[in-house]
């Protein structure tokens, strides 16, 4: 039925107007058709700005028909989508004055979300915050929170995973899977350890710390904190206290106590000691000498028992010899005193050699020997001209009186041309004193050098 209009005439009370009773039989049946719609049958009220349902517990649905959409200007709302209709639009919803857009005990309000029955507010899905996401309460997450920026919690936070790119920051007190953080990290689970564990071949890297409030641990020193403490390392059961390396430095570790009541000796395998010197109660090793460093000291070696003192693989006898003894060894490293048949006591057998240049006309020394120690030295001279292929020996006799020095040359032989008389046609023999020396000379007849060796026999002044 269409609306009945009421005729109010054309102007008031011109008699041309419908008649009160037919007013109001056209107003009673515009109601009744208006009621008998289903849209005010379905318990939908419209008081005020509120939309609403007296149907307990039922759904709003505002349904088009057949492919239409609801639209409001410029907004579409088509299956679950609420969208704008022009290009690049902000979606608003926005309540009057003071009042809040409340959506199934959600309310919106300014920048605050609150449930209106004052519980809390379940989000069910992954929620991810681009700017700062900060909690005064309590925050409970049953899946991921993901923060790229900045976290703040000023209360109780309770997350079950959380990851997060950016900074965060958490005021107050936080516990993260039995873990308390709050200046401290407490473990929060009863006596439950707190271990700090690297992934792969990572270290757990810490530039300071302090361990009981008494062992400090910063670069590579570690120390104790309080005063006038002892730093005590302690193995466990048979376990030992192993250092691969040890330097001492505060003092010497001689007369010190170690596992028993009075000092013992110290018993080193290998000691290695890289200062320029060591001193040993009255020995000083440098380098590769060992020197006694009290005055007037003697330096002994001293075997033990029936050992003996061994050197460069030569071995020492442990006893001394016989007076006028000699030490001989037996060519396998062992020496040993023996009497000898030729002993004396104002001579002895001495050797040498000389090269005179044959070069040099000059007269040359082949020997000397302490004017104020020898009175005699008598010579054997073996002369060698390679050159010339020219050999000779000769005995030769010095003596000397202070002043001047006598000699005289016998009992020659050589292969080639002689008289008998010199060594005789290569070198010429004689002596002379220069300063505190006698010196035995010679002189070369022509100009290949002369080699010569010889034999002494010493006969003190």
């Amino acid at each position: 039925m269409a609306q009945e209009v009421i005729n109010i005439g054309a102007i008031a009370d011109d008699g041309t107007g419908d008649t009160i009773r037919g007013a109001g039989i056209k107003i009673n049946n515009n109601f009744t058709e208006l009621y008998a719609r289903p849209s005010v049958v379905s318990d939908i009220n419209v008081i005020q700005n509120n939309i609403s349902t007296t149907a307990s517990n039922a759904d709003i649905v505002i349904k088009p028909s057949g492919t239409g959409s609801v639209v409001f200007p410029a907004i579409t709302i088509d299956d679950n989508n609420i969208k704008t209709t022009r290009s690049n639009d902000d979606l608003r919803i926005i309540p009057n004055g003071s009042g809040k857009l409340i959506i199934d005990g959600i309310g919106f309000s300014g920048t605050t979300i609150t449930a209106t029955d004052s519980t809390l507010i379940n989000i069910n899905d992954n929620l991810s915050v681009d700017g700062t996401l900060e909690g005064t309460s309590t925050f409970s997450a049953l899946s991921t929170v993901a923060v790229s920026s900045t976290l703040e919690v000023s209360g109780l936070a309770t997350l079950s995973t959380l990851t997060v790119s950016g900074a965060s920051s958490f005021v107050g007190t936080t516990t993260v899977d039995n873990l308390t953080f709050n200046d401290n990290i407490i473990a929060s689970s009863s006596n439950a350890d707190i271990n700090l564990t690297p992934g792969g071949t990572g270290v757990v890297n810490v530039s300071n710390l302090t361990i009981d409030s008494s062992i400090n641990l910063t670069d590579n020193v570690m120390k104790v904190t309080r005063s006038n403490d002892d730093l005590q390392l302690i193995a466990n059961g048979t376990g030992s206290v192993t250092i691969s390396k040890v330097d001492v430095n505060a003092g010497a570790i001689d007369n010190t106590m170690i596992g028993a009541s009075t000092p013992g000796a110290g018993t080193f395998t290998t000691l290695t000691v890289n200062t320029p010197s060591i001193v040993i109660d009255g020995v000083t090793i440098t380098d590769n000498e060992i020197t006694a460093n009290r005055s007037n000291d003697d330096l002994e070696f001293t075997a033990s028992g029936s050992g003996k003192v061994v050197i460069n693989g030569i071995e020492i006898p442990a006893a001394d010899g016989s007076a006028s003894q000699l030490l001989r060894t037996d060519a396998s490293g062992v020496l040993s005193y023996f009497t000898s048949s030729i002993l004396f006591d104002h001579t002895n057998i001495q050797d040498g050699t000389a090269t005179v240049l044959g070069a040099s006309s000059a007269v040359q020394a082949i020997d000397s020997f302490a004017k104020a120690d020898v009175r005699s030295m008598k010579y054997i001279l073996q002369i060698s001209d390679s050159t010339a292929n020219r050999f000779s020996i000769v005995e030769a006799n010095v003596t000397h009186d202070g002043t001047n020095a006598y000699v005289s040359t016998f009992g020659g032989a050589d292969n080639g041309n002689s008289d008998g008389s010199s060594a005789y046609d290569t070198l010429n023999i004689s002596a002379d004193i220069s300063g505190s020396n006698v010196r035995l000379l010679g002189q070369v007849n022509n100009t290949n050098n002369q080699v010569v060796k010889f034999v002494r026999r010493v006969i003190n002044a």
